[in-house]
């Protein structure tokens, strides 16, 4: 005769209304392992959300950002054209805003970063 597990009382085992020991097992094994899967798993689920968001809004936005930079360039190079002649005083130099890194006496820096400046405005 096959013993089995009984409460002390001789009552059958809890299966908490799903029928067999097994799914009580398994239903523990469940929730035991989730907690795990959440700490690690969970990382790497918001890298790939936020890998995917990024892409996608860098595609987006791409020819935004090309007309902004042809834009400025367009821009530098007009103040350039007007301003060559221009001077304000004897005592100044004119020093101009995309010459404001370390370059050798006589010669502008080098452009260092090709890219625009965002705000993402929290109520938009």
């Amino acid at each position: 005769m096959a013993e089995t597990c009984k409460a002390p009382d001789g009552s059958d085992m809890w299966t908490f209304g799903l029928g067999t020991k097994w799914a009580s097992v398994l239903v523990a094994l469940v929730l035991g392992i989730t907690p795990m899967t959440v700490l690690f798993g969970g990382p790497i689920l918001v890298g790939y959300i936020g890998r995917t968001v990024g892409f996608y809004l860098r595609k987006k936005t791409a020819g935004r950002k090309e007309q902004i930079l042809e834009k400025v360039e367009a821009d530098e190079k007009e103040l350039v054209e007007k301003g060559k002649d221009r001077r304000d005083s004897d005592e100044w130099e004119n020093v101009e805003a995309y010459t404001t890194g370390t370059a050798k006496n006589g010669e502008k820096a080098d452009k260092d970063w090709d890219g625009v400046v965002g705000f993402f405005h929290p109520f938009w």
